[in-house]
């Protein structure tokens, strides 16, 4: 399969479009959120956000790890959660994840900074290092062209 995963707490907008989706060749995205899911006027904006050509499927977190197993092996895909545990959840239902890219995850109260777009709280951080332990490689990556964050490092002694 040809998948990229992605945590941004924006979903969809200029950053995955512009500089994720076109550089890259991405053919489909699936915006995995049970909420989002179920707002149709929520889902139109997303869609309405991308190029007209790539695919967009926004699906709850169950039907996104059910999508994912059936329906990926041929187009390059970015699947899109706007958490670490959400992406945990993703993984829970049997998908094989290699590497995990955290695009953005904002500032918060009581979130601590590991780079100027990534703040994690304290629950992040156990999400993060059940996803660690699993094998998954978690880096943080604004833009592909941009310096990669090893995330499994820095957590390495949190």
């Amino acid at each position: 399969m040809n998948l990229i995963f992605r945590v941004d707490d924006r979903l969809i907008h200029g950053q995955v479009t512009a500089g994720w989706v076109r550089p890259l060749g991405i053919e489909r995205i699936i915006l995995a959120n049970d909420e989002v899911s179920n707002d149709e006027w929520e889902k139109e904006i997303y869609k309405l956000s991308v190029p007209p050509e790539v695919e967009v499927e926004i699906l709850s977190i169950a039907d996104a790890a059910s999508f994912i197993k059936s329906n990926c092996a041929k187009k390059k895909t970015m699947i899109l959660t706007n958490s670490i545990k959400d992406m945990l959840r993703i993984m829970n239902y049997g998908l094989k994840i290699d590497k995990i890219n955290i695009g953005g995850l904002h500032f918060q109260e009581g979130k601590k900074s590991y780079a100027t777009y990534i703040f994690l709280s304290d629950e992040d951080i156990e999400y993060a290092k059940q996803l660690i332990n699993a094998g998954v490689l978690i880096e943080g990556r604004e833009i592909p062209g941009s310096p990669s964050i090893n995330i499994n490092s820095l957590l390495k002694n949190s």
